[in-house]
């Protein structure tokens, strides 16, 4: 992983507040948020979110399959996930397709993110652990919404939030007009499999809903 990806290896987050994703009482069940380097990203402190890495080709991966380890490709988690569904029922869990791996939502329940449960199951289910660092840091659960700016052929934008000037702020604004145009062509998830039959809690089926329009693609280009 590129530890520059994360806000924390810096020792701080500041991020644009988009919008607040608000349940049908008028709560605040998410926040949109706009990261470092420009994409778009969903901040939730109870629904789960849990991103899972995938390297397919590395040397080891492939000399450890020799003496008869099991390759760790997409289909070995998407096994893996469906395996802990099945041991633990009370879930309704989305697995998604991303760029470099998979990602697991659970669609029923709701979740403390600091919570040895929740622990329990980041460890279940093999999640990134720079992941699971940046959700214990800021104390919610989180999902990229929007292609990173280097696999859509764009540099990260010029400058980044809070603004020092007025032509700070122009000089991003000409650059995510770019990005929003450029990212009409990626999607970010694709939906693989539901794993159980659980009717859906209505704030996730809510936050989900928000997760799906903006990440998932038809075109199967992920970025």
């Amino acid at each position: 992983p590129d530890f520059n990806e994360y806000d924390y290896w810096n020792g701080y987050i500041r991020e644009e507040v988009i919008e607040e994703v608000l349940s049908s009482d008028d709560r605040v069940i998410a926040v949109l948020t706009r990261n470092y380097y420009g994409a778009l990203v969903l901040n939730s402190e109870s629904v789960f979110f849990g991103d899972i890495d995938v390297d397919e080709g590395g040397f080891f991966s492939r000399f450890l399959e020799v003496f008869g380890k099991a390759k760790k490709d997409k289909t070995y988690y998407i096994k893996k996930v469906q395996e802990f569904q099945k041991a633990n029922t009370q879930y309704t869990l989305n697995i998604y397709e991303t760029f470099a791996g998979l990602r697991v939502v659970i669609t029923n329940a709701l979740f403390d993110s600091n919570s040895p449960v929740v622990d329990g199951i980041f460890k279940a289910l093999d999640t990134d652990p720079l992941y699971v660092t940046l959700c214990k840091y800021q104390s919610c659960f989180r999902a990229r919404l929007s292609p990173k700016p280097w696999r859509i052929n764009m540099e990260r934008p010029p400058k980044r939030f809070p603004w020092n000037s007025q032509r700070d702020e122009s000089d991003f604004s000409k650059w995510l007009r770019s990005y929003e145009y450029k990212s009409k062509n990626f999607g970010v998830v694709k939906l693989l499999h539901t794993f159980g039959t659980d009717q859906s809690n209505s704030d996730v089926a809510r936050v989900l809903a928000i997760h799906d329009d903006y990440a998932c693609t038809s075109n199967g280009v992920l970025a």
